[in-house]
């Protein structure tokens, strides 16, 4: 069984794990610890609100007898979070809205099946291509709809952030037509018995077997119910766009690649296995495998525990972000973080562009009017601001160094704490080699003119050279840690500072072992996640759909509804 979603293009993506949920079949060996550990809580944003809508669409259940059933507990997994369920109710109600017109759900999947006379050199007799979706047709079969729920906005200004290609040459896309264009009546197995097959539908109208005319691929939008169309073509054009796009794709994807560690590793039942991924324990001090495997890093202890003097601590913030519920708002894209975003990229594509070459101050923007680095759009009054921490850079560029040969940008690195079976992540600002080891640096902007010196206690102001630092000693990053140093550089409007750390010091150790495992141990027993309300909750992207238990009767949680959007 494939989903065709499974081949949408974007950075992070491990071709051996969209191999392997193919491979419905495939078995892990077993080892020390469990292949899969699955959190019992909901993990996808949209979950309930699919259980809901199948509700309402093929159960003629009324909406809010439906929203009951799908946030409610079952024998698989508590009930939902009190701010997931206020972004459900918001999220089926603006769906309801987006439906297509004219047109019925189909109360079954779209499957493509292809058997083999004899097993190809794969080991398979039977290929399964499914889609992820909602189906509806007309009311002759002449029309077949895929309805794709997105949680975010649909409009054009948004879909730059989202289209890593151009969306006619989209595999995914093509792969999800073929299926919807040539796919029979099936019910899909259960969650996590993808093994077993899907089962042909013999319960649903003619209309729904009948080939049809013309096929669409639409996303609508939980935030608004605007509908955006991705496809429309006739049976004809998705076969020639199958045949271009997703066929090669989807082979290559069936046959697997290399590994690639990073977010794809908290769900992946390889995961305790891959040769890619290194297991060390203790990283975080925590001796406890009894938790859902999960992935922790200096941003989630962050968002649970807050920041030292700028907020205090709230489980459901971390929990709410780890579910990635939308900013409506655009909160959390305030003017200073699209500047120092910018700022990265632009450093970045310098670094990319002209490699070994050190940087200059002229070689950074012109302040005077807006500017863009990537798909960051610097406002006119961050503009000058920005482009004079470009221009400090130039101070302390790693190409200034003669013994610096590699520099990379956004480099996930990933390993295991077997100790605590947690996948402890980190997306470095920058690494680059100097000599035999590789050195791990931190950029950060400062709008002040004048700085203050680094707190005396950097680790817990700025954990992520406590990270660093247990890191820079470890196979995920140096084999050969010998010339291994940590850097956090800080780019204001005045100019740059640099401050060294060694990771081998003994008390540098000891002190950032403490701040990660501080950062980390309530995280890791947490299983409830409550909200913490506070000043902080002024500007936290996620309070607009949190939902503070009152403080009488910490099990409930209010009726009150999301804004409108």
């Amino acid at each position: 069984m494939f989903a065709g979603s499974s081949l949408r293009q974007g950075s992070g993506r491990c071709p051996y794990k969209k191999a392997l949920k193919a491979r419905t079949g495939f078995r892990i060996p077993q080892g020390p610890l469990p292949a899969y550990k699955p959190d019992r809580r909901e993990t996808f944003n949209l979950g309930p609100t699919g259980t809901a809508l199948d509700l309402i669409e093929y159960g003629a259940v009324q909406p809010e007898e439906a929203l009951q059933q799908a946030l409610a507990a079952t024998r698989e997994r508590p009930k939902a979070d009190p701010g997931l369920a206020a972004w459900t109710r918001f999220a089926v109600d603006r769906y309801l809205e987006g439906r297509p017109p004219g047109l019925l759900p189909v109360d079954c999947a779209w499957v493509v099946v292809t058997s083999l006379g004899k097993a190809d050199t794969r080991g398979a007799k039977r290929y399964e291509q499914c889609v992820w979706g909602r189906p509806y047709i007309s009311a002759d079969g002449c029309i077949r709809e895929l309805c794709v729920p997105v949680a975010r906005y649909v409009a054009s200004a948004d879909r730059a952030r989202h289209d890593i290609v151009d969306p006619t040459e989209r595999a995914d896309l093509a792969a999800a037509a073929h299926v919807v264009s040539l796919g029979e009546p099936y019910r899909l197995p259960a969650p996590h018995r993808w093994s077993q097959g899907a089962e042909p539908a013999h319960d649903v109208g003619d209309a729904a077997r009948r080939r049809p005319a013309e096929v669409r691929i639409t996303e609508v939008s939980c935030l608004d119910g605007q509908r955006f169309e991705l496809l429309r073509e006739s049976p004809g054009e998705v076969a020639e766009r199958y045949t271009a796009y997703g066929a090669p794709e989807l082979t290559k994807a069936v046959i697997g690649g290399g590994f690639l560690p990073g977010f794809d590793c908290e769900d992946c039942k390889y995961a305790p296995s891959c040769p890619a991924l290194s297991r060390i324990g203790g990283i975080l001090g925590i001796e406890d495998r009894t938790k859902p495997r999960r992935i922790w890093s200096v941003t989630n202890g962050r968002s649970y525990m807050g920041r030292p003097g700028h907020d205090e601590g709230c489980p459901a913030r971390e929990r709410l972000r780890r579910l990635r519920l939308p900013d409506p708002e655009g909160r959390a894209l305030t003017p200073q973080v699209i500047r120092g975003h910018a700022v990265h990229e632009w450093i970045q594509r310098h670094h990319e562009t002209h490699p070994g070459t050190a940087c200059r101050p002229e070689n950074a923007p012109d302040g005077r009017s807006s500017w863009s680095a990537g798909r960051w759009m610097v406002p006119e009054e961050q503009a000058e601001l920005g482009a004079r921490m470009i221009a400090a850079h130039a101070r302390h560029c790693p190409y200034k160094l003669s013994t610096v040969h590699e520099v990379i940008h956004e480099r996930t690195l990933v390993l295991h704490d077997i100790s605590a079976d947690v996948l402890v992540l980190a997306k470095t600002d920058m690494i680059y080699r100097d000599g035999p080891s590789w050195v791990y640096r931190e950029t950060k902007t400062d709008a002040r003119r004048n700085p203050p010196p680094e707190d005396a206690d950097i680790f817990r102001a700025r954990p992520q050279l406590a990270l660093a630092v247990l890191l820079s000693t470890s196979p995920v990053l140096n084999d050969d840690a010998s010339a291994a140093r940590v850097e956090l550089e800080v780019l204001s409007p005045a100019g740059a500072r640099l401050t060294i750390i060694d990771p081998l010091a003994p008390e540098n150790r000891d002190a950032a072992r403490r701040v990660i495992h501080e950062l980390a141990t309530d995280w890791h027993a947490d299983a409830d996640a409550p909200a913490r309300p506070g000043r902080h909750c002024r500007s936290c992207e996620m309070a607009v759909w949190c939902r503070p238990a009152p403080p009488a009767d910490a099990a409930a949680a209010p009726t009150s509804s999301a804004p409108k959007g």
